[in-house]
């Protein structure tokens, strides 16, 4: 009777155990300064423009001849235009390829609704965990990937049907190039297969050669859909409000399906969220967020040179937030209780993203310059 995947999700493992660990040392000792890199929420607050633009919005809702209620179901078509225009002027995506919703950690589950049951989902290891916790929610069974020493997600030689492809990638901080996308389209293509391709992170790229929309890569348009929030560039990780991109290439039939499944399934996003994001495209909006962004890049440029000096691997910290830290032949528990007993600092353990992050952690570098700061220097203090 019950959904028995629902039990392979991780309920008493690395994750969950360092949460409690890390609040019974916050309550064993009321007094240490504690610094936390395991930060996945952003620190910088809404920009003022956007949340004059969601205190207009809430005023529209108080009068008869601006009320919104049902009907955006994918979304209010002034925020799916200034998308269209923004984020994707010179890759002929329009507002009609766009779908609005609340989030990307429940559009990159709902999206699978649009497949059939028996497709077979390839994820990375180590990999957003809400990839697979999402699948096994729905009933899918998942694979995970062959990857390279830099934890990246290697071209299988056998079929699956759908690939999950986080870039720049939570949790292990690096980015896919041109040629590595190139691949997995042609492999997408060959195979009649689809990517779920997860830019979330795009804003912080820096590097050449690294594409800001797999839609970059030609033939994508056609086996790729794009998921992207606005939690970390516009701060919105508790106000929920995200979009992803089916191009007409997947044809007429596969649109209709999702229509109908979306009037089924969901409301749409909240009409206050929605003009908030549509600010975020403002020249005053955009400022802002760029400068929370080039903020949270040097605290992970900080934080790579930090680790790299104090003899950790490092991947990540240079595109994305996070770094994926590692000190081969220690077992990432181990290592986190280091950190959280001998310098006050949490982390969040490797392993808690897949079996490969075993001697790994994840460190985020979305908190304050001043705690990134004070953390560096306590990491360099055991040199």
């Amino acid at each position: 009777m019950l959904n028995e995947r629902l039990k392979r999700i991780e309920k008493e493992g690395s994750f969950s155990l360092s949460i409690k660990m890390a609040k019974e040392y916050r309550e064993a000792h009321p007094d240490a300064e504690i610094v936390s890199l395991g930060i996945g929420d952003v620190s910088f607050p809404v920009s003022e423009v956007i949340t004059e633009a969601m205190k207009k919005a809430c005023s529209d809702l108080s009068s008869p001849g601006t009320f919104q209620g049902y009907g955006a179901y994918w979304g209010i078509e002034s925020l799916r235009k200034a998308i269209a225009e923004n984020d994707y002027g010179t890759l002929d995506i329009s507002a009609e390829e766009i779908y609005v919703g609340d989030g990307t950690k429940t559009d990159s589950t709902s999206i699978l609704e649009l497949f059939d049951p028996s497709c077979r989902i390839l994820v990375g290891d180590p990999s957003y965990p809400i990839y697979r916790n999402g699948a096994y929610a729905l009933s899918r069974d998942v694979s995970e990937a062959e990857c390279d020493e830099n934890f990246k997600m290697l071209v299988p030689k056998e079929h699956y049907d759908i690939i999950y492809i986080c870039s720049p990638c939570n949790p292990v901080g690096n980015a896919y190039t041109r040629d590595e996308l190139r691949s997995w389209v042609d492999y997408a293509s060959r195979e009649h297969a689809v990517i779920i391709y997860d830019g979330v992170y795009r804003d912080f790229i820096r590097s050449e050669g690294v594409p800001r929309s797999i839609y970059e890569i030609p033939g994508s348009k056609s086996c790729a859909i794009e998921l992207y929030s606005y939690s970390k560039s516009a701060s919105f990780s508790g106000t929920r409000c995200s979009y992803m991109v089916l191009p007409k290439e997947f044809g007429k039939e596969v649109h209709a399906l999702w229509r109908e499944r979306t009037m089924n399934r969901f409301n749409g996003a909240s009409y206050v969220a929605q003009k908030g994001a549509e600010a975020s495209y403002l020249p005053e909006a955009k400022e802002q967020i760029r400068k929370n962004i080039e903020c949270y890049r040097d605290n992970a440029l900080l934080l790579k040179k930090t680790f790299l000096s104090a003899g950790f691997g490092v991947v990540g910290g240079t595109d994305s937030p996070y770094l994926f830290v590692t000190k081969p032949g220690t077992d990432c528990m181990t290592l986190f209780s280091f950190f959280l007993e001998e310098l006050q600092i949490i982390t969040v353990p490797g392993s808690a993203f897949g079996k490969r992050g075993k001697e790994s952690l994840r460190i985020s570098a979305l908190g304050s310059r001043k705690d990134t700061e004070e953390a560096c220097r306590r990491i360099g203090g055991i040199l």
